[in-house]
């Protein structure tokens, strides 16, 4: 029995613009749930362009115009309030960017944004999500400790987990890797095998 579910990502005709120079032109591409797509082209091709159309990143450059739609799980993303549009669509970015606090805290960001305060819960849902990013047997001893002591894999590992922690349904992924090493670039792209079976990643 065929799914009828509509695709996680879809665009149609999406064409963007900053000012006068067009980046996009007419893109129409489909992204089935729970697997891992990448975008694939020269630079400067617009990839990380098309990549932050999905949560509405490109929002915060002045002089963007669009054309065409882009849908998450079959709703516009221009008709979803924006906050929560991040939430179900996060963004892991091209080099590592923990913020200047301990591994802990940058872990429970998001969801003390969301509102949660109960420790208890803050400590499980932190545990679970530097789990699910394969980090937590390396920083459990020192979760207090600033997450720019971590080498540069582990850093973009914090970073996932933290993209983790708010549950998103999509994960963005802009070169996640180009920054690191080969053997951090191994973990990095083990992780993201892992993680298809629970969320739909789109990876430039």
């Amino acid at each position: 029995e065929a799914d009828a579910s509509p695709p996680m990502l879809c665009t149609r005709d999406f064409s963007l613009f900053y000012g006068a120079h067009q980046a996009l032109k007419q893109v129409s591409l489909e992204v089935a749930r729970h697997s891992v797509t990448a975008i694939i082209g020269p630079s400067g091709c617009g990839k990380s362009t098309l990549l932050r159309g999905f949560n509405r990143m490109n929002d915060l450059i002045p002089a963007v115009r669009t054309e065409g739609e882009i849908r998450v799980a079959g709703r516009s993303v221009g008709d979803v309030d924006v906050v929560e549009l991040r939430r179900r669509v996060g963004m892991v970015f091209q080099r590592p960017n923990p913020f200047p606090k301990s591994i802990f805290d940058n872990v429970a960001f998001g969801l003390r944004m969301l509102g949660l305060k109960d420790r208890g819960e803050l400590e499980a849902r932190v545990e679970v999500s530097l789990r699910r990013a394969a980090i937590w047997d390396e920083v459990k001893d020192r979760l207090e400790r600033g997450a720019f002591q971590l080498a540069g894999g582990q850093q973009q590992r914090v970073c996932i987990a933290r993209c983790l922690a708010v549950e998103p349904e999509v994960i963005l992924m802009d070169e996640p890797a180009s920054a690191l090493d080969p053997t951090a670039t191994a973990r990095i792209e083990e992780l993201v095998l892992d993680l298809k079976t629970a969320y739909t990643i789109l990876v430039v």
